[in-house]
């Protein structure tokens, strides 16, 4: 658990945007408003800020490596604690909130913010506290990313709800939000994934600073920033394959374990083709899904900005939660495919990469599904309000 930076007096009045790393994406969505609220108006402080820097070892415990390790070693029972928890008014007591993120509450009450924003359902409880105890007359915006509404979002100090989709509005409505409080304006990305880009440019790049070639098809192989998933078993069948050959680019993001296992593969003098990177940050992750021809990966923050990239995906079953409804879009969009073994990865990937025209498509199709500007219009909301 990282130690939160030192406060000082000329950080007063900022727009708090809460967020939390049980993952990278709640935490790249939060860096993608910052940078829109401060290109809106440059003159108004924004702080991204992770609560789990701030929680109790317990809570931090409870919340982040309880969570991440029931949600990668026991589906089963995460999937009855989400549908439990998605029917609750609230996700953990406001006490436990209170006294777990004890230090968060005493930031808020030293830089007095001028508006609160939210990014996960947790967060926008704790945010919906410290406006009530601190009694902060300031906006309170709700930001959901994900294809999910718990009923723990419907708090009565949110003036503003941004969610993805009609539906999940409807859902908000059926929990007790006012419905002029609730903007369908689709996903907020991550920076660098509103910017336009010029595929064959981007490819251009990433082949020469990797050393592949830019007529070989390229296959990206994540597993979001813990690394989740088949990674290693995918990566060495993927290499099997020859007629044509894909080259790999492995993201192995923070498990380093995996990124050590992955560095060693070499299958019939295929090592050529593959290469292993850790964790990539904003600024490189949009150039390579943008240069790649198809992705195969967990969902989550991953689905967005793949369809913002017209980047066909291949999944398979992930674990109960939002993802799930984003598995079965995958097929209902087609925009990518969901399967259930590496051995249908394997078979997807050999037909898709040997049928341009189909990759195609897919990148037609989710051109439709794109929502640009997301960021930029809560950052205009916040400054007129």
């Amino acid at each position: 658990m990282k130690e939160p930076a030192k406060q000082t007096d000329t950080r007063i009045n900022p727009v708090l945007i809460l967020t939390i790393a049980n993952g990278a994406g709640h935490i790249r969505v939060a860096e993608g408003i910052a940078k829109a609220i401060r290109a809106t108006q440059p003159s108004m402080p924004v702080e991204v800020v992770d609560v789990s820097d701030y929680m109790t070892r317990v809570a931090h415990f409870t919340h982040v490596t309880t969570y991440l390790w029931v949600v990668k070693h026991a589906p089963a029972v995460w999937d009855r604690i989400d549908r439990y928890q998605k029917k609750q008014a609230r996700t953990s007591p406001a006490w436990y909130y209170r006294r777990g993120c004890r230090r968060l509450f005493d930031l808020a009450r030293s830089v007095r913010p001028r508006a609160l924003v939210a990014t996960e359902v947790g967060c926008c409880e704790i945010a919906a506290l410290i406006k009530r105890d601190l009694q902060l007359d300031v906006p309170l915006v709700a930001v959901n990313d994900d294809y999910d509404a718990d009923r723990a979002w419907v708090q009565p100090e949110v003036d503003l709800y941004c969610f993805v989709t009609n539906e999940l509005g409807r859902q908000l409505v059926q929990h007790g939000a006012a419905r002029s409080r609730v903007a369908i304006w689709g996903t907020p990305l991550s920076a660098g994934y509103e910017v336009p880009r010029e595929r064959e440019t981007e490819r251009g790049e990433i082949c020469r600073s990797l050393f592949l070639d830019p007529k070989l098809p390229i296959v990206l192989v994540a597993g979001g920033s813990e690394g989740m998933g088949k990674i290693e078993e995918i990566a060495v069948r993927l290499l099997r394959l020859d007629q044509p050959a894909p080259q790999i680019i492995v993201l192995t993001g923070l498990n380093k374990s995996l990124k050590s296992r992955c560095e060693r593969i070499a299958v019939n003098g295929s090592a050529g083709r593959c290469r292993v990177l850790g964790w990539v940050g904003p600024e490189q992750m949009p150039r390579l899904m943008s240069a790649a021809d198809l992705m195969v990966s967990k969902l989550g923050s991953m689905f967005n900005e793949a369809i913002a990239s017209e980047l066909p995906i291949i999944a398979m079953e992930p674990p109960p939660g939002a993802e799930r409804v984003q598995y079965r879009l995958l097929d209902e969009w087609q925009v990518g495919c969901a399967v259930q073994t590496v051995d249908e990865v394997v078979e997807r990937v050999a037909h898709l990469i040997s049928e341009p025209q189909l990759l195609e498509e897919m990148r037609r199709r989710a051109r439709a599904h794109r929502t640009f500007g997301v960021s930029q219009r809560i950052a205009q909301w916040l400054v007129a309000a």
